[in-house]
Parts: structure tokens; C-alpha cells; sequence
């Protein structure tokens, strides 16, 4: 019985070993529920800002480069049922606790992101 179970573990650790080789300095991104799904979409294309948006980034001091590295790095939120995923050019309305930013809206239109406004209310911007 000990034989066995040692021929097993020595068969495991060898299996372990050779699909570390074959496979272990791959990056695995489990991206299969909707939220990850859409952040990594909306993270994978060029980005762009509408005027009212660049005017909410000068109320809070950002610049957009600052911006878009906060949007790749940040853990974000998709509120689906305020968002609009039915038309042609998709609207999000996004949300993170990592950003001091409330809620923000991008729209995801062919194979650009565009930030299109930052919920502030201390900013008049029109």
C-alpha cells in the first residue's frame, strides 16, 4: 500500500513538474464574467476624451495620461443596469473604489473608448 501510494506521489510530482515547464510563465486572465469581459474590451482600444470630460479632469487636477493609466490599472466596476449595451455604440457607466473619481461614463464605439463625462458636483463644465 505504501509503494503505491509513493509510486503516486512520485508520478504527481513529476506531472507537476513537467507542466510547470511546458506552462509556467504563461499570464492567465480569467476574464469570462460579463464586468471582466467588458473592462478588458474597453481596456484593448485606443482612447479618447470628449470636451466635457478633459473639463472634468482639469477640475480635479488629473491629466488625461494620468487618467488612462488609472483606468488600466484600477480595479473597475460596470453598472449594467443604468448602462447602455443594446445600441450600436455602447455606453458604460463605470464606478471604482481604488479611483476618488464617484462614477464615470465611457462610451465604446468601433475601436475607440471615449470617456465622455466624470459625475462631479462641484464642476460646472458645459
Amino acid at each position: 500500500m505504501f509503494r503505491r501510494f509513493l509510486f503516486y506521489l512520485v508520478g504527481v510530482g513529476f506531472g507537476i513538474l513537467v507542466s510547470l515547464f511546458f506552462f509556467g510563465d504563461r499570464d492567465i486572465d480569467f476574464s469570462y464574467l460579463p464586468n471582466a469581459r467588458a473592462v478588458k474590451h474597453l481596456r484593448s482600444q485606443k482612447f479618447d476624451f470628449s470636451n466635457i470630460a478633459l473639463c472634468n479632469l482639469e477640475c480635479l487636477g488629473l491629466s488625461p495620461s494620468s487618467f488612462e493609466e488609472m483606468f488600466q490599472t484600477a480595479e473597475l466596476d460596470i453598472d449594467f443596469s443604468s448602462s447602455d449595451v443594446q445600441s450600436h455604440c455602447r455606453e458604460y457607466h463605470i464606478s471604482s473604489e481604488e479611483i476618488d473619481l464617484i462614477k464615470f461614463q465611457i462610451q465604446d464605439c468601433d475601436s475607440t473608448s471615449k470617456l465622455i463625462e466624470i459625475e462631479l458636483s462641484n464642476c460646472d463644465c458645459l
